[in-house]
């Protein structure tokens, strides 16, 4: 007898299949999501429900939902490290959809970023340890310093805390260029993080 994942969706298990099946069906997000917090055969997921490629495009969006659902932590974890086998084998630029670009990072941003690594490591702390002070991600502290996030102002003003670090706004017409001791850097709006 074939297992229903989707016992309680009301709609048939053909249907769901058709709709994993286009990774731009506006339930697609969901019904991965349900799919993956209720099985971990990764040989029956793949052969009937999902692409692993697209799979690996959506994991970050599924694994949100996952959460968001407070579905089971530990299919989120087996799922994680699926992903990261699968990223290992497959070639990356299959991942990515055509056309699609990282967004430009302002040379301020790169500045900032490289200030906060700078003093993360200064002090002798790991992403993971910066993580934890700030109550932010691993993940979201490595995008931060490699200047692959835009952060908020309140995320920065946490970093800058625990990092003891010091942010100057002034005017435009008072900028400071990157001192080499202080480490300070002014960007555009006048806006300076020194440590």
């Amino acid at each position: 007898m074939k297992k229903n994942y989707f016992w309680d969706t009301k709609i048939s298990n053909k249907n769901v299949k058709k709709i994993l099946k286009d990774e731009f069906h506006p339930k697609f997000i969901s019904f991965a999501a349900l799919l993956l917090s209720r099985t971990n055969e990764t040989h029956k997921v793949f052969a009937e429900y999902l692409d692993k490629i697209i799979f690996c495009r959506y994991w970050r969006k599924i694994k949100n939902k996952m959460r968001k659902n407070k579905w089971n932590d530990t299919r989120i974890i087996f799922w994680e490290e699926v992903y990261g086998v699968l990223l290992q084998k497959i070639d990356i630029k299959k991942v990515k959809r055509a056309g699609e670009k990282r967004l430009p990072v302002s040379e301020e941003l790169v500045q900032f970023c490289n200030i906060i690594r700078r003093r993360r490591k200064k002090i002798g702390w790991t992403q993971k340890e910066l993580a934890k002070k700030t109550h932010l991600s691993q993940q979201t502290i490595s995008f931060i310093e490699n200047g692959y996030l835009n952060f908020s102002f309140k995320t920065l003003m946490k970093i800058a805390e625990v990092l003891d670090l010091k942010i100057n706004i002034r005017p435009k017409d008072s900028q400071i260029l990157e001192d080499e001791e202080t480490k300070t850097v002014v960007d555009s709006s006048g806006m300076s993080l020194q440590g």
